[in-house]
């Protein structure tokens, strides 16, 4: 480029590096907001998960937490854990949610009756609402 040759605010020769930092920032900017959004629809489910979590569990429904360790990704686990068959620290969310007993499946069937609320509420923060 040439120079001398300006704009209004910096040489063309700056250019590049200006776009550059523009493109950082919305990058950035985001980044924030997708985080954002999957938090507001993992915040969903765990409130639905611990409603339907059965209360004789010994503490179970109060066990639920929001994983952020990824970006772009939130996981709802629970850290109840029991001991059987001569292991401990067995999560007490697999025992009820895949063997046979009445509590078979819960987390799966309650995910699927909030799913579209899960979603909403990401698309919701994603186009700038609360």
């Amino acid at each position: 480029m040439g120079k001398g040759i300006t704009t209004s605010r910096l040489n063309l020769d700056e250019l590049p590096d200006a776009m550059s930092e523009v493109l950082t920032d919305f990058s950035r900017a985001q980044f924030d907001k997708r985080q954002a959004a999957v938090q507001a629809g993992a915040e969903v489910f765990k409130s639905a998960v611990e409603s339907a979590t059965p209360r004789d569990t010994g503490g179970m429904a109060e066990s639920w937490e929001i994983k952020t360790k990824y970006k772009d990704r939130r996981y709802v686990g629970n850290t109840k854990t029991v001991s059987g068959n001569g292991k401990d620290n067995i999560p007490l969310s697999n025992v009820l949610e895949y063997s046979d007993n009445p509590h078979n499946g819960f987390i799966r069937q309650c995910f699927d009756g909030v799913e579209s609320q899960i979603f909403d509420a990401i698309k919701k923060k994603l186009s700038g609402g609360n």
